[in-house]
């Protein structure tokens, strides 16, 4: 299963957080414990990746990333002229605006946005002895990469994957930072109600509709521009995970970089000294260039003002790109009760609306631990997204009891 998720994440905690359960202390069936994401309330992404919307069109991944003049510098998984919605292309992208930079006599430059692509541009802009300073939304650096352990371990909230290793400058970094990975089996098994084992030839035909589009790209599968997708360009190899959290990655902070947490940016004034820049709090600094690598979805939302305004062919790219869905929940149990050898657990006989809660991925295989995570995607998870946690995991807990009766 190729998975092209930049998987979910939350924000602080309105999106994810670590409770508690009350059945906490029991054995059995109740969670002792989750995290949740909630990305379409995430006022720092409204949303979890990009996609192609229909009347999108590869180029306007070019067009979204294309400098505006010599101060002005985009980059993201959005902007990638190739391939998206991944952590290697966020990275690559920042990498490709550090090197427009070099090509201008900027000196002092200003990076929004501590997630791959941000750091992969500072880190890029550094190393060739640029001043620069990078301002986050957040109050951690990452981005849609974020680690979790309030499980008790290592959990990832956001992307989860390397999507093909042959190649891919994400797996050279983790082995030049001898970080862990271990490559995901494709096993899967379909479990119904009571328990029974669906065989292949029963399943469900709006079952390949979840997995295949609403969870891999985070759209719809009437709003996803399908024809754009059939030579997709993508690294070969397997998919692996970091056992220990794909934050690791970012663990060597190039020295000299200033690193401003909680600053939102709010306008990006073009002067013709350089770029003033105005945050949330109507603070002004000055820079001789700015890469702006913000998710899509905060483009689209129109947060940031650009003056002047952005051209028009630009604008028009931001609004065609679609910003996809696809949330987790982490549940943690006493001891394992589901199939504890395979990675894909589908579950199609829910009673709940399609969508919600048909597949999830058992990560004891991997870290050794009674852990099981659930997606949920576009508008299944849109519909999701106003219930309190305490329906939401009741909700799961429901569908995990069904296919694993307690006997």
């Amino acid at each position: 299963m190729q998975r092209r998720q930049l998987l979910n994440m939350a924000i602080g905690a309105m999106a994810a957080g670590f409770i508690p359960l009350s059945g906490a202390a029991q054995a059995g069936r109740s969670a002792t414990g989750y995290l949740r994401t909630n990305w379409s309330r995430d006022p720092f992404s409204y949303g979890a990746y990009s996609y192609l919307a229909k009347g999108a069109r590869r180029r306007d991944h070019v067009a979204l990333g294309t400098p505006v003049g010599a101060r002005l510098f985009f980059a993201g998984e959005a902007a990638h002229p190739e391939y998206n919605s991944t952590v290697h292309a966020a990275y690559e992208s920042g990498q490709i605006a550090a090197e427009a930079i070099y090509e201008t006599e900027a000196e002092r430059v200003a990076v929004i946005g501590a997630g791959a692509s941000g750091l992969a541009a500072a880190s890029a802009l550094i190393a060739e002895g640029y001043e620069v300073t990078l301002w986050e939304a957040r109050d951690r650096i990452g981005g849609r990469v974020w680690t979790d352990s309030g499980l008790g371990m290592p959990l990832d909230l956001g992307a989860s994957w390397i999507h093909g290793t042959d190649g891919n400058p994400l797996a050279e970094l983790a082995a030049t930072l001898g970080v862990k990975i271990a490559e995901t089996e494709d096993t899967a098994i379909m479990r119904g109600r009571g328990g029974r084992r669906i065989p292949e030839v029963q399943r469900p035909g709006w079952l390949e509709d979840v997995f295949d589009v609403e969870h891999d790209y985070g759209a719809d599968p009437e709003d996803l521009n399908v024809a754009t997708y059939d030579n997709d360009a993508d690294y070969d190899g397997p998919e692996v995970i970091f056992p220990q959290g794909y934050a690791q990655l970012f663990q060597a902070i190039p020295e000299g970089l200033e690193i401003q947490l909680n600053r939102v940016l709010r306008e990006v004034a073009i002067e013709d000294a350089g770029v003033r820049l105005t945050d949330q709090a109507g603070q002004m600094a000055r820079f001789d260039a700015v890469v702006v690598t913000v998710p899509l979805g905060v483009l689209k939302q129109g947060d940031i003002r650009f003056d002047p305004p952005l051209p028009a062919g630009k604008q028009a790219a931001i609004d065609r790109l679609g910003m996809g869905l696809l949330d987790k929940l982490f549940l943690r149990y006493d001891e394992v009760f589901w199939d504890r050898d395979v990675t894909w657990i589908e579950t199609p006989e829910t009673g709940l609306p399609r969508g919600q809660f048909n597949q999830w991925v058992n990560f004891y295989p991997y870290i050794g631990e009674p852990v099981i995570m659930a997606f949920n995607g576009a508008q299944p998870a849109r519909d999701l997204a106003g219930l309190s946690d305490a329906d939401f995991v009741a909700r799961a807990e429901a569908v995990l009891n069904s296919v694993y009766p307690d006997v």
